[in-house]
């Protein structure tokens, strides 16, 4: 019902980075059905059945690739597989939590998202009550994560 984003993310990212899921193409795949096996693979969520569209595409810095941002439908109410392999941890994130990351400046700087969560916290709580952070404007998933909210 789009009330809800799932986000995923990596080990090597600072604290409470979410972002959205990512993956590659297989040979003779096509973009939509690589979105719906790289997120059933990453996280156990099944996309539903041509909810699949295209959003954005971003330079990639390897040779012989991009960044093709898509937006697909999933039931959250189905509980998430993560396959720790690849993913650090991965959940179904509230627009009024996400709206919350994203009024925090935020970066994939260790140092510089700890002062960020540091800043926002209330007096005493370390943490806070921030539930995530986002990645950086002028990336492809902050380009997603925006539209979502946006209503885009």
């Amino acid at each position: 019902d789009g009330s809800a984003a799932l986000l995923g993310r990596q080990a090597v990212w600072p604290p409470k980075v979410y972002s959205t899921l990512a993956g590659f193409v297989e040979t003779g795949e096509t973009f939509e059905d690589a979105v719906v096996r790289e997120v059933m693979e990453e996280v156990g969520a099944a996309v539903k059945p041509g909810s699949v569209r295209y959003v954005a595409s971003q330079p990639w810095p390897f040779p012989q690739s991009a960044m093709i941002g898509f937006r697909a439908v999933a039931d959250p109410a189905i509980p998430l597989n993560v396959d720790e392999a690849e993913m650090d941890g991965a959940g179904w994130f509230t627009r009024e939590e996400v709206e919350r990351a994203r009024s925090i400046k935020s970066t994939m700087d260790h140092k510089v998202a700890a002062k960020a969560l540091e800043d926002f916290a209330p007096a005493g709580n370390k943490q806070g009550s921030v539930s995530l952070l986002v990645p950086p404007s002028g990336t492809i998933a902050r380009r997603l994560i925006d539209g979502w909210l946006d209503g885009a």
